[in-house]
């Protein structure tokens, strides 16, 4: 008996230590959060796409995903490459993303600009969320 106390007291301290451990920076989660964008981007998991954005000017989400649609029809499948220049102010942030996409026969590399040559990003219902529209 006392082995198995033991066990569960050793799961619960690294369970302890793992979440306590595990907090990122916002650079850190804008990284993520962008990445995980375009891992939705590209299995076209559109749903997915739309929890990523917080749609500002409520151009409404049949529009988004439409737009979202026809722009990955053209690029095909995106590779982020670096996402740099975060720069985060209270809820809001900016971040240059550079992808890389091939379309037809070469490979671009960009990044995605939105006024300032950044996306730009609020911090709403617990997460960071891409203004829209961003371009």
């Amino acid at each position: 008996m006392s082995r198995r106390m033991f066990a569960l007291a050793l799961i619960a301290v690294l369970a302890a230590v793992l979440v306590g451990g595990c907090t990122d920076t916002p650079e850190e989660s804008i990284e993520y959060f962008m990445k995980d964008f375009y891992a939705a981007y590209n299995a076209e998991d559109w749903e997915e796409c739309l929890a990523h954005i917080d749609d500002t000017n409520n151009v409404g989400e049949s529009m988004i995903e439409s737009m979202l649609t026809m722009a990955r029809a053209a690029t095909g499948e995106v590779t982020v490459k670096s996402v740099t220049n975060i720069s985060v102010t209270g809820s809001t942030a900016t971040a240059d993303v550079s992808i890389t996409h091939a379309g037809g026969s070469e490979t671009k590399e960009y990044p995605l600009v939105e006024k300032d040559g950044a996306y730009s990003l609020v911090f709403n219902d617990g997460r960071w969320k891409i203004s829209w529209p961003y371009v």
